[in-house]
């Protein structure tokens, strides 16, 4: 292969990914990815061995592709709250890109596929453990309301990401991170309590009653 030369089985999967954004999950077969690829018909068995195991190598390539800039400003923001409500405007931001038709089909397909829906559910619980270290990591230093339960929060924020993409497929007006930022606000530690030095009138007026004593 030469320097700088897209390897075949990733041409497949590119094509793949790009056929079942535009008509499907069921639109994805050896034919018409191999035609997309510019590639042989019989590399796609070569490969993948079916169809369906194409479909779901496809998923899980658009899938990863998709989520690696909302995965990463979720775990190397210094406040995770500020990269959840990063990570949903990267994922909402193109407007239904491929990636995005992918995971919604992904979503449907699952539901069908055994094999899918076990693959996705080891993902969605690695990076629910992830956000749950991070989101305890800021519970203890004071970004996050103390009461709030890591675990719990992972999964809620995961939920977000996927329903707030379907709302914005769904309805291209949606302010999707307008409303990531409304739930952010409500888990955020509350700021402490003003001191003395907050209160400079109330000083005043303390030396404002020893002069008229």
């Amino acid at each position: 292969m030469a320097s700088g030369e897209v390897p075949t089985r990733v041409r497949l999967l590119e094509a793949a990914v790009a056929v079942m954004a535009e008509s499907g999950w069921a639109a994805v077969t050896s034919r018409a990815v191999a035609e997309r690829a510019e590639a042989n018909n019989a590399l796609v068995h070569y490969y993948f061995g079916s169809v369906d195991a194409l479909r779901r190598a496809a998923v899980m390539h658009g899938i990863e592709r998709e989520l690696e800039g909302p995965v990463n400003a979720i775990l190397q923001a210094p406040d995770v709250l500020d990269g959840v409500e990063q990570a949903v405007a990267v994922l909402t931001a193109s407007g239904g890109g491929p990636g995005q038709r992918v995971m919604a089909e992904a979503l449907v397909a699952g539901l069908r596929d055994a094999e899918l829906r076990e693959q996705s559910a080891v993902q969605l619980r690695m990076f629910r453990d992830l956000v749950a270290a991070r989101l305890t990591a800021d519970r203890d230093a004071g970004r996050l309301r103390p009461d709030a339960d890591p675990a719990g929060l992972a999964v809620v924020i995961a939920a977000l990401l996927d329903g707030l993409l379907l709302h914005a497929l769904m309805d291209p007006a949606t302010d999707a991170a307008g409303a990531a930022a409304s739930v952010t606000a409500l888990l955020r530690a509350a700021a402490p309590p003003a001191g003395p030095a907050d209160h400079p009138q109330a000083d005043r007026g303390d030396d404002g009653d020893a002069a008229r004593q």
